[in-house]
């Protein structure tokens, strides 16, 4: 049983029973800084062309805009499309933008076989070496005095070492923890994916040069690159992560796959050897995937096209290469994507295998080149007048609405943005803004007390990946701002995150400080009436700089003294005392499971399940799956705080007789419901 398991279960086990603040065995110390928005001296650009000037089709490009945008798994973040080393398409979902870096996981790694083949050209490293030799000064009398792990091992994840993602929350010595870590199979009979054989080869880049992996890749690649606004976070130890943890623009990314299909070469410079590339991207080891049977160096193979390959990131971050026609596709996204197989991927790469190019320029299409940009601007959300195209596509679908006390009415309405703002939050033409300002004025100034305080803003998948956990939620508030917008004030830790949301579909940028890491988050809010009739504002957090998406459903809770005239109007004398939360998170629960689950399958079987067998009576592995559903999607349930509510109390204690008997009446009739 390996260690490193029974601390990730012993972490699972903290999060699903409600434990916050520095829960992790890792020491937490604050890296990312804010995103610079300014262009950095030596900065450079890739040329825009048109896809005709480069033998493309701009309605190929269009339809698959239209495709990504149709399909609500997809979730794609950004897109951008190079031939010849041009952009020729690019675009970016709302409300991501194109310039701001983003998170990509595991496409670093293809960085790291770089800086790998550096080395190894200089006569500094060499592929047979082994790591008992490299680290000779910090190996044990265990671990691989047994086994010859050798660079190309790591490089090929093969090295069979039982020392996976899970050691990056098993402790601050992720080195000694690989480096004394037993084995699953002898190096190199078989290939198992594996983020800390990237971490080691960032380890040996240290041992070798005395600089982190992340100064040696900007000295030696960004910067010759113009790549500058860059962020890669460490371990403890400071060395790179290597495997994960690199935050880039999607431009900078397809600056790297142009690198590769230019053989290496940049603007007349050999930044990385030419025979090291042609290396990496050769069959170096089967993987067993029908999808991506082969790997090469730190990069996939695949069978998309002749000599295709790709860097690809967990959730959708990508940079698909295609030499035959001289073409990079690079995307960010949030969704299921594990290994180039998701919705958004399957779109791109059957579109790349039957897409027709031509070698020489083709005749300007107007028409279509206006398309294109016309549903560039629209994704993006920049263009009132021709709606954002949101999950669902463009056919008209039908929704039932409760509307006035108990009658339904029927709407139609085309899935684009500005239809989508008013079927939803508004079911009476006239004004439907001022009515949800009229009812909002009612909670101007108020908070909520919440029944449990252990969930934050932040999703979990993020707590994990940076090691930065909640100290908890405990309040949540209400300011009207002005007749377009509102705050809502989360309280969590010693923090106050004060988010402005819009009415209808309206966005606004906030910053939100997590224990000194400054994170960029967009939010949108809608309004809408449950079954029950009572409001519903439903909270979209988008992290701008992550694959993640954090959803607020806060449902107020009104007294029934509260009614509608009949027409849609809401009327409330009163203020709700309760509200009801529900979180949720995306990607969703399914992938973060198998996330966990991926991360140390032991935390759910074997020695795990007899040590906390007693604990949870049957199957330990469907409690606890159970218990992982409820921590990332709780339902958590506020009072309002007792100030204000006693306030409102002594107001006219004969109309709060009134209204607790009414409380009582409707309390009876829901539960007869």
């Amino acid at each position: 049983m390996a260690r490193a398991g029974l601390d990730v279960g012993e972490l699972l086990l903290k999060l699903v029973s409600r434990e916050t603040g520095e829960i992790s065995k890792v020491d937490y110390t604050p890296q990312k800084p804010e995103f610079n928005y300014d262009s950095v001296i030596g900065e450079t650009y890739l040329e825009r062309r048109s896809p005709e000037s480069q033998g493309v089709s701009s309605a190929f490009f269009t339809d698959i805009i239209r495709k990504l945008s149709e399909n609500k798994e997809s979730n794609t973040h950004k897109l951008m499309f190079l031939r010849h080393g041009y952009v020729i398409a690019e675009c970016a979902f709302e409300p991501y933008s194109m310039d701001v870096w983003h998170v990509s996981y595991s496409m670093c790694k293809s960085i790291v076989g770089m800086a790998i083949g550096i080395l190894v050209d200089e006569g500094v490293l060499r592929l047979d070496e082994k790591l008992s030799d490299i680290f000779s000064s910090r190996m044990s009398p265990f671990g691989f005095l047994r086994k010859n792990v050798t660079v190309k091992h790591l490089l090929i994840m093969s090295s069979g070492v039982d020392f996976s993602e899970a050691g990056a929350i098993s402790g601050n010595d992720w080195r000694k923890g690989f480096l004394e870590a037993s084995f699953k199979f002898d190096p190199g009979t078989q290939f198992e994916y594996n983020s800390m054989n990237s971490y080691m080869l960032s380890a040996i880049v240290t041992e070798k040069t005395g600089k982190s992996l992340y100064e040696f890749v900007n000295e030696r690649i960004f910067a010759p690159m113009g790549i500058y606004r860059t962020f890669w976070e460490s371990c403890p130890q400071s060395i790179t992560k290597a495997g994960w943890g690199l935050f880039i623009r999607i431009e900078d990314m397809a600056k790297l796959g142009q690198l590769y299909l230019q053989k290496g070469k940049w603007e007349g410079k050999q930044i990385v050897p030419e025979e090291w590339v042609n290396e990496s991207i050769s069959w170096q080891i089967e993987t067993g995937k029908e999808d991506n049977g082969h790997y090469g160096y730190q990069l996939w193979i695949n069978d998309d096209r002749p000599g295709s390959y790709a860097y690809n990131g967990m959730l959708g971050q990508n940079v698909f290469i295609y030499p035959d026609i001289d073409m990079v596709v690079v995307t960010n996204a949030g969704n299921s994507d594990i290994f180039q197989t998701s919705k958004m991927a399957t779109i791109i790469r059957e579109g790349m295998k039957n897409i027709e190019v031509s070698d020489s320029e083709l005749a300007p299409n107007d028409g279509a080149l206006n398309e294109l940009k016309a549903i560039c601007k629209h994704v993006s959300g920049r263009n009132a007048d021709f709606p954002v195209i949101v999950n669902g596509g463009w056919k008209t679908r039908n929704i039932s609405m409760t509307t006035g006390r108990t009658r339904k009415r029927t709407v139609s309405f085309a899935d684009r943005r500005t239809d989508f703002k008013t079927s939803v939050y508004s079911y009476n033409v006239r004004n439907e803004n001022q009515l949800i300002i009229n009812w909002l004025s009612k909670l101007d100034g108020k908070t909520y007390d919440l029944d449990v305080k252990c969930y934050g803003i932040m999703p979990l998948m993020m707590q994990i990946v940076h090691n930065n956990f909640t100290d908890g939620m405990y309040k949540i508030g209400f300011r009207l701002w002005d007749n377009n917008s509102f705050y809502i004030d989360i309280y969590e830790g010693m923090e106050i995150y004060s988010l402005r949301c819009g009415f209808g579909g309206k966005r606004y940028v906030s910053k939100i400080n997590m224990h000194g890491e400054i994170y960029e988050v967009s939010l949108v809010s809608f309004c809408k009436t449950d079954e029950y009739n009572r409001l519903v504002i439903r909270n979209e957090i988008n992290f701008i700089e992550e694959a993640c998406l954090r959803t607020f459903n806060i449902c107020f809770i009104d007294n029934p003294a509260d009614r509608d005239d009949g027409q849609g109007t809401f009327i409330h004398p009163s203020i709700p005392s309760e509200i009801e939360v529900r979180l949720l998170e995306t990607p969703g629960t399914d992938m973060l499971i198998e996330t966990m689950k991926s991360m140390a399958p032991e935390a759910f079987n074997g020695l795990q399940g007899k040590i906390f067998g007693k604990l949870f009576k049957g199957g330990i592995k469907e409690v606890f799956e159970q218990a992982v559903i409820g921590t990332i999607q709780p339902v958590i349930h506020g009072t309002l705080s007792l100030p204000e509510y006693k306030e409102i109390k002594l107001e006219d204690d004969s109309d709060n007789n009134k209204i607790s008997d009414e409380l009582g009446e409707t309390e009876t009739k829901d539960n007869e419901k």
